[in-house]
């Protein structure tokens, strides 16, 4: 596999419209820090997936000496040494945001969000453990293997956030409406999505099949009484 072919575009959520950008509206069982959920982490994740990768595409270069774990002054194996240490804090942090989200989506009780995050989770603990593999490997085969399969658990959990977050920036709710991600039918797929979200605007909560974004205000006015009252 290559990295431009899996790489995604670290941008793809930043077309996000501004009125789901700037909409403060109060979304059902939420507090005030919830009210953007899950965009707000989605660019969180975004940004650590992004970083992810690159890292990953220095680890590589970093492994081509054949050494990760060394006594040896070997200034490749330190370096892959040290990229090892940064992707476990990476991969960490995706997997506290992730684990946020399924929290939140446990508390209102919308179990395809906490199906969906917990899948994220998931695929993130499973980058960690190869990373920790990479830096447990004493021989060159070893740490080939274990980076082989760290690259493709990657792209897993690169393809899944995708397969949640995708979207969703063309989608443009009418005020008083709510972002809702309603579950795609497993013939409409990617390969390597286990479930994915089909971003649309509804109504109301219940007719949300899936788990809810935030709600679009009246009015710029409801928004600014909102804020004054918060």
């Amino acid at each position: 596999m290559t990295q431009s072919r899996y790489l995604f575009t670290s941008l793809v959520l930043a077309a996000l419209p501004t009125i789901v950008v700037a909409a403060p509206g109060r979304v059902p069982q939420s507090g005030r820090a919830a009210s953007g959920e899950p965009f707000r982490s989605f660019r969180l994740l975004d940004q650590k997936l992004t970083l992810l990768s690159n890292q990953q595409s220095a680890l590589k270069a970093a492994l081509g000496a054949g050494r990760v774990n060394s006594s040896s002054n070997n200034s490749s194996s330190e370096s892959a040494t040290v990229i090892l240490r940064r992707m476990s804090s990476t991969t960490i942090a995706i997997d506290r945001i992730a684990g946020r989200l399924e929290h939140l989506y446990q508390s209102r009780h919308e179990s395809f969000g906490v199906r969906m995050f917990k899948i994220l989770r998931s695929r993130a603990q499973a980058v960690q453990r190869d990373v920790s593999s990479v830096r447990r490997a004493r021989m060159p085969s070893d740490a080939s293997a274990a980076g082989q399969r760290l690259e493709e658990h990657l792209v897993s959990l690169v393809m899944q956030f995708q397969a949640t977050a995708g979207g969703y920036a063309a989608t443009h709710c009418l005020p008083g409406t709510r972002i809702c991600c309603q579950p795609k039918r497993s013939q409409d797929l990617l390969p390597g999505a286990q479930i994915a979200c089909k971003w649309a605007c509804v109504s109301s909560a219940r007719a949300c099949g899936g788990f809810l974004g935030p709600h679009i205000p009246q009015s710029s006015a409801e928004s600014r009484q909102r804020g004054r009252s918060k």
